[in-house]
């Protein structure tokens, strides 16, 4: 190993470009359940694992779709001063979607999608 190469990155969360986020919020109905953050931006957004987790899929289902409609994550600090990935819940809305009419869907699926209609509509 040479001088030159790092094992870990000494970036700090404050070199990295990020949103910080001001309100968590938690989501339910029936057997659904996830935590959203409200953001600096206005925008209320959840982390791409909770995307699919919080329906029962596969993270790389969500990773898919994300590459295929060319939606880039939003880097944003979490209360804990940690830095992760997030996903608007409309575009969440939209994977969801996606996975109910192409037949992939579920229960959660379902639940989630209608409850997140409600929340954006409001």
């Amino acid at each position: 190993m040479t001088k030159d190469k790092q094992l870990f990155s000494k970036q700090s969360p404050q070199d990295i470009d990020f949103i910080i986020t001001i309100e968590r919020i938690k989501m339910k109905r029936d057997l659904f359940r996830i935590i959203a953050y409200k953001l600096a931006n206005g925008e209320t957004a959840i982390t791409t694992r909770q995307m699919a987790i919080s329906v029962k899929k596969p993270l790389y289902t969500a990773q898919k779709f994300m590459r295929q409609m060319k939606v880039e994550p939003i880097r944003v600090q979490m209360p804990n001063r940690s830095v992760t990935d997030m996903i608007s819940v409309s575009v969440v809305l939209d994977f969801w979607t996606y996975l109910n009419e192409s037949g992939q869907g579920n229960l959660l699926t379902k639940i989630g999608q209608q409850y997140l209609n409600e929340y954006l509509t409001e």
